[in-house]
């Protein structure tokens, strides 16, 4: 990667491998999701050139993202992610960065992460559509994330909103308890710590229903159990859940 890149702003593959396709706890909001992800990524002609993923925060989205970049480039194509908010304030509103831009372009696969960060920007909306159509008509592809689906980005450009919903438009739903109930047990199992059904019973009612919120809520009990030197029971566990809730 060139140098005039600073690392936060653009990721070169592989990166980050602790994200994979393989870890990906797949749940019946999510399934849709992961498996055009997969296609994305086959060697053999798609359907699409195109995923938008979009669902509320912290259900996996930039997970996929990652996990794209990094199984194509295991099979020698280039991939690149960037950040919407990193492209507005780096690429959209830059001066004398059409080298910069060429080099977006001279990829495989364009990964854009959050890219409704990116919409009060005319300048970057302009800017993603050059890279957008000319990758496309090279042949590669292009992914992006959102929180909100193509025509509920505040702000975005019609000619850009045509874009994002030219390909495959794939939502991340809301974990279901089933799904909820292996991530509780996932996690405690990779730190060591037993969780008793009743306890993740219990906290199926108690915590929100996003990977983030459900990781810190464990790390929290495991914290408390380590504090007070004892098993995790119920009790134990309302004593971590004000710590965390408060």
């Amino acid at each position: 990667m060139p140098d005039q890149f600073p690392k936060q702003l653009l990721l070169n593959f592989p990166a980050h491998p602790e994200f994979n396709f393989s870890n990906f706890v797949i749940s019946q909001g999510s399934r849709f999701a992961f498996e055009a992800a997969k296609n994305f990524c086959s060697q053999n002609q798609t359907l699409y050139h195109s995923l938008f993923l979009f669902g509320q925060e912290n259900l996996g989205k930039t997970h996929l993202l990652l996990s794209i970049g990094n199984l194509v480039v295991e099979r020698g194509a280039r991939a690149i992610y960037i950040k919407g908010g990193d492209f507005s304030k780096k690429i959209g509103e830059g001066k004398s960065l059409q080298e910069q831009q060429t080099q977006l372009m001279d990829v495989d696969y364009f990964l854009l992460d959050d890219v409704e960060e990116m919409a009060s920007s005319t300048a970057a909306q302009e800017k993603l559509y050059n890279i957008y159509n000319t990758i496309i008509d090279n042949g590669g592809k292009v992914a992006f994330t959102s929180s909100f689906s193509p025509e509920k980005i505040k702000n975005a450009e019609s000619y850009l909103t045509s874009r994002f919903e030219w390909g495959m438009l794939a939502e991340i739903k809301s974990i279901d308890d089933e799904t909820t109930s292996k991530i509780i047990q996932k996690l405690a199992n990779d730190i060591s710590l037993t969780l008793p059904k009743n306890i993740i019973n219990y906290l199926l009612t108690r915590i929100p229903r996003d990977f983030i919120s459900i990781q810190n809520a464990i790390s929290t009990i495991n914290q408390e159990s380590y504090t007070q030197k004892k098993k995790v029971t119920l009790p134990l566990v309302k004593d971590a859940l004000i710590k965390y809730l408060d």
